[in-house]
């Protein structure tokens, strides 16, 4: 078993209290560590498990026995900006603007999901950048873990933002999508 870090924001309850401190600890998260910040509680975890996704998905399990407590997603966030892909790889922003723009290593570095117009900030989705990486021998031990953040935020969103019905009609059409990927 390896020790995974990651961290859930909570999207309630809003305010850390003994009691949500005693709660964290009773649901079996004696692994994370609880704070606040910009008016949301969130808990960093260095969970054992045997994966990433177990991990994951096992906190998820024990905060959402919590009785009123929602988790909001799962960070390190899957959207990055050039600093972010930087610090994750080690390397200095200019060496990754170097990369997206071609002008440095073998090319064809992701398009950006957002901010391509002049004066925004670009973000990238960070799999798809950890993938672009390990492709071309820059070693990031993250790969996986970026499609794993993704997916399960992508379900959390899913399941917040859609009634069955919608949330069915969806998962069709994902399926007919991507049958291969999809069960």
């Amino acid at each position: 078993m390896r020790v995974h870090t990651f961290t859930l924001v909570l999207e309630s309850p809003r305010a850390l209290t003994s009691e949500l401190e005693d709660a964290v600890h009773g649901a079996g998260c004696g692994d994370a560590a609880l704070g606040t910040r910009s008016g949301a509680v969130y808990l960093e975890f260095d969970r054992e498990a045997d994966s990433f996704l177990d991990a994951v998905l096992s906190a998820i399990r024990d905060v959402s026995s919590i009785p009123g407590a929602v988790v909001a997603h799962v960070e390190p966030d899957e959207l990055v900006t050039a600093s972010d892909i930087a610090d994750r790889m080690g390397r200095t922003r200019e060496s990754v603007r170097l990369l997206s723009e071609g002008a440095r290593g073998p090319g064809g570095f992701p398009v950006p999901v957002s901010g391509s117009s002049a004066r925004r900030i670009r973000l990238w989705r960070w799999s798809q950048v950890a993938e672009w990486l390990d492709e071309h021998g820059f070693t990031t031990d993250r790969r996986d873990e970026g499609r794993i953040i993704a997916a399960v935020n992508g379900a959390l969103d899913l399941a917040r933002n859609a009634d069955n019905r919608m949330r069915e009609e969806i998962l069709k059409a994902v399926r007919r999508a991507y049958p291969a990927r999809v069960v």
